[in-house]
């Protein structure tokens, strides 16, 4: 009789897959599309790439601070009612996004809301499968989030150009609201589960928020305040996490030399990740003369390309290490943006060859530059290990996006592919400097 109510139980919650993952793929679609449309935003109001890049670096922020809430609050609230929360956030700042659409102040304002709704899809989706789903079940469904992401991108970035060229960028404010048709079903499948007591560290993820705004806010406009604020928010989160036994993360991980260094180096390559695709539209519209609709096509062969090597990363994994692995990455990496940045004149045709490379590149890494840094990690640390991974990951790509948009109203576009390059040229030598004269998981 137990095994059949279990067998029922598994059942209803398999019922809830489609919606949430569909919930998941749409909050990707239209948190990529936005990324897109930034060379858009800044040409209709007046306002510099560095302006501009704030819809995208806050954006990034609040999704892996959304990340790490959301998932400590699961433990508390039904996912049911999360995601419906999440549903309200998304529409509720759509609305004032179209309203108040000649307003960048207000339109910044409404981007943080919308993605704080946002943040709720992947990492409850998540939550949900390891939580409702039998273990034998979870690399089939967590590898559906995958293959959903790489998805998300393509049709993110033609949704993006495409709207923003036929009918108009403020339009794409209007198309969240198709989450609303969402909510009854998330009523209807997902399980209401009863509430018990959990902790959100508030105080930790305003620290690291400090620390990262301070940080975007310095590279915008050099005013060494910041540079003081970030010493002492940074200061300030040592002492806690230090203290606190309710820290989102164990001062114990910083004393783990191999985190730490594995952390580091993946925070400076990841800067180059969002940057590069943040500068890709504002160079080919403005040297090439493309409207995005053509510019979101270029980007798919990349995107592509990243789907089949995350594809193949098992069989990859069989015939390199991890330490050949995250080399040969990293250099491709710097070598996918240094050959544009020489020639960035020749054709637009070069800088697709070279989001291709890039791209690929990146799914090349992120399997093995997470394993090598949560193989010294306990495995009852592990999830905390891999929240506090994505959410640096996160900050570092806000980041990239600042630095790169500061630099995109200063130099040429050749300059700053050649920095991006030196970037990852840099994290290559730190990766070697820091760990690469060790054993990593060979």
């Amino acid at each position: 009789m137990a095994t059949i109510t279990s067998e029922m139980q598994q059942n209803n919650a398999k019922k809830a897959i489609p919606v949430i993952l569909f919930f998941f793929v749409f909050a990707l679609i239209v948190d990529n599309s936005f990324k897109l449309i930034s060379v858009a935003i800044a040409d209709d109001l007046g306002v510099s790439a560095a302006t501009v890049s704030w819809l995208a670096t806050l954006a990034g922020l609040i999704i892996g601070i959304g990340a790490v809430v959301y998932a400590s609050l699961a433990d508390s609230i039904s996912i049911r009612t999360l995601l419906s929360v999440g549903i309200i956030l998304i529409c509720i700042g759509s609305v004032i996004g179209y309203v108040f659409q000649d307003s960048f102040q207000l339109i910044l304002v409404s981007r943080i809301i919308q993605t704080a709704g946002l943040a709720s899809a992947e990492t409850l989706y998540v939550i949900y499968v390891t939580k409702h789903l039998p273990k034998s079940e979870h690399k089939k469904f967590l590898g559906l989030s995958t293959s959903s992401y790489s998805l998300s991108l393509v049709i993110g970035s033609i949704t993006g150009g495409y709207i923003s060229t036929y009918l108009h960028w403020t339009t794409l404010f209007l198309v969240p609201l198709i989450t609303l048709f969402i909510l009854p079903f998330i009523l209807k499948y997902l399980p209401k589960e009863k509430s018990k007591k959990s902790h959100v560290d508030i105080i930790g993820l305003v620290l690291i928020a400090a620390i990262a705004t301070s940080v975007m806010l310095f590279i915008s406009n050099f005013n060494w305040l910041y540079i003081v604020i970030v010493a002492v928010a940074l200061a300030a989160f040592i002492a806690y996490i230090s203290k606190s036994t309710k820290s989102l993360i164990s001062i114990s991980f910083f004393k783990n030399k191999r985190f730490v260094s594995l952390i580091t180096v993946a925070f400076v390559i990841y800067t180059v990740q969002l940057g590069y695709i943040f500068i890709f539209p504002f160079m080919l519209e403005r040297i090439y003369g493309l409207k995005l609709d053509t510019i979101s096509l270029l980007l798919i062969p990349g995107y592509v390309t990243a789907v089949l090597v995350g594809a193949l990363s098992g069989k990859i994994a069989k015939a390199l290490s991890n330490k050949q692995t995250i080399s040969l990455a990293m250099l491709l990496i710097a070598l996918s943006v240094l050959i544009p940045g020489m020639f960035v004149e020749s054709s637009y045709i070069l800088f697709v060859i070279s989001m291709i490379l890039f791209s690929g590149s990146f799914a090349l890494m992120y399997a093995p530059m997470l394993d090598a840094c949560i193989s010294t990690i306990p495995k009852e640390k592990v999830g905390t290990a891999i929240g506090f991974y994505n959410l640096v990951l996160n900050v570092a790509a806000s980041i990239g996006i600042a630095y790169t948009a500061a630099m995109i109203d200063t130099f040429s576009f050749s300059v700053v592919l050649i920095v991006l390059a030196i970037v990852a040229a840099v994290s290559l030598l730190l990766f070697w400097l820091l760990v690469g004269r060790e054993k990593i998981n060979e």
